[in-house]
């Protein structure tokens, strides 16, 4: 997410959230291993990454992104920026990441409207560009206030995985349970499930490919199916370089457009 890696550094801020909040000791280390592995497989650089939203119609848009991310500080920081389709093309997001406790900053810029906007409050639970992404899905401060326990060991995809559950009782977020399945060898989430405050499984991210990039376990590939809408939005990253220069100014809401 990066942040397609970056958001893909989605799983990482889930993961790093939630770990903040595990009462259960076992379920504690196994998020911590998580949040100290960073989803996005490396710490500083930018990656090119499709986006591909199919609807339960079949009708299909895909996205090409430019995801820029930089660790300063032990804080991630992430910049979006949409380069395909040509009626998307500049549209950027920049998150933030703040202190424990504290939401990511959140900025969005739209090109058409040369607007400049904040998110904050229940817009964080609006779709992202009209994907299965929530942008509360792309920080998840939300879980902090949660409890975490281990429900076991399971296998996905012919992974073993240990298997974690999350219940959020902040009345502001969406979901009121998240459920992971972490790949213990690599420190990795291979699956996650989001329910709504009626119980209902709205969500579901399953993890497709996984690779190492210097060293680190990152999510190469992933998929949300939305199980309300009938959707599925797919994450695949395809370009990845840890060694262009990132300059903090490109991490400046006014840089945002420029």
């Amino acid at each position: 997410m990066r942040k397609w890696s970056a958001i893909l550094v989605m799983a990482s801020l889930f993961a790093a959230q939630l770990a903040e909040a595990a009462d259960d000791p076992s379920a504690r280390k196994l998020l911590d291993a998580v949040m100290a592995k960073n989803a996005a497989g490396f710490q500083t650089g930018q990656s090119k990454t499709a986006l591909t939203l199919r609807l339960a119609s079949g009708k299909e848009k895909t996205w090409l992104t430019l995801a820029r991310v930089v660790r300063k500080d032990g804080k991630m920081r992430s910049r979006i920026t949409f380069l395909q389709p040509a009626e998307d093309a500049g549209v950027e997001l920049l998150m933030l990441e703040q202190g424990k406790g504290q939401a990511a900053q959140q900025f969005l810029w739209l090109p058409k409207t040369r607007r400049l906007r904040r998110i904050g409050g229940s817009q964080r639970n609006s779709a992202f560009m009209d994907t299965d992404f929530s942008f509360g899905d792309l920080d998840s401060h939300g879980m902090q206030g949660g409890e975490s326990r281990k429900l076991g060991n399971e296998t996905v995809g012919g992974v073993p995985c240990a298997r974690v559950e999350v219940t959020t009782p902040d009345p502001d977020e969406a979901y009121s349970k998240v459920e992971l399945w972490i790949d213990e060898k690599l420190s990795v989430p291979r699956q996650m499930t989001f329910y709504g405050k009626d119980g209902k499984l709205q969500k579901t991210l399953t993890v497709d490919v996984v690779d190492t990039i210097e060293g680190r376990a990152t999510l190469k590939k992933f998929h949300m199916l939305n199980h309300v809408r009938g959707s599925t939005t797919t994450v695949d990253t395809r370009e990845i370089d840890t060694k262009v220069a990132l300059p903090d100014a490109a991490f400046q809401p006014e840089a945002l457009g420029q």
